[in-house]
């Protein structure tokens, strides 16, 4: 079996196991019990909560958090503090992986071809395009660490990333805990 498949089947695996491990706690009552035990310590739950927004494997579990803090909080207050806690992660992933993310970059633009591809969108001025996917990519839960390559590829500069994480994050963040603040 190809190494890549087994990565691939491994992080699925994981990512599984997460969203699983998410609903059992959401369930069980578990995460809302947590959650009010901190209650006092709530900037910290909710920080915490959009540290682990960043990765899909944690991203189930932030995403239950965010819901219940969501519920018990002014989700407004949530996003805004979580945010901060995702910003915060994407920076450490930015400064502790700046060289591998870079490197990713090329393995992936080699691996796919894309140098034709990236040759097109500078020739007809669609590069902003590059930037653009990786802001939508932070915004949600997807995987940020893509969205991140995309972002550094674009030769933003390190205040600018955490300014652009920072509202991105905040704004996807946003965008589940009110609609589902205004439902429960």
């Amino acid at each position: 079996m190809d190494i890549r498949l087994r990565k691939l089947i491994l992080k699925t695996a994981v990512f599984v196991f997460s969203l699983s491990l998410a609903w059992w706690l959401v369930k069980g009552g578990y995460l809302n019990n947590l959650i009010l035990a901190v209650l006092p310590l709530k900037f910290v739950a909710e920080f915490l909560a959009g540290m682990l927004y960043v990765s899909f494997l944690t991203a189930p579990i932030s995403i239950a958090m965010l819901l219940v803090l969501a519920d018990a909080n002014n989700p407004i207050l949530t996003a805004l503090l979580a945010g901060f806690g995702a910003a915060f992660a994407d920076l450490v992933i930015v400064k502790f992986f700046k060289e591998k993310l870079s490197k990713d970059v090329d393995l992936i633009s080699r691996q796919l071809r894309l140098k034709k591809a990236n040759d097109f969108l500078i020739k007809w001025k669609l590069d902003f395009l590059t930037p653009l996917i990786g802001a939508i990519i932070v915004a949600s839960p997807l995987p940020d660490e893509l969205g991140l390559m995309l972002l550094g590829a674009s030769k933003l500069t390190y205040p600018q990333i955490a300014v652009l994480t920072y509202i991105l994050n905040t704004a996807g963040i946003l965008l589940i805990v009110v609609p589902a603040n205004l439902l429960l």
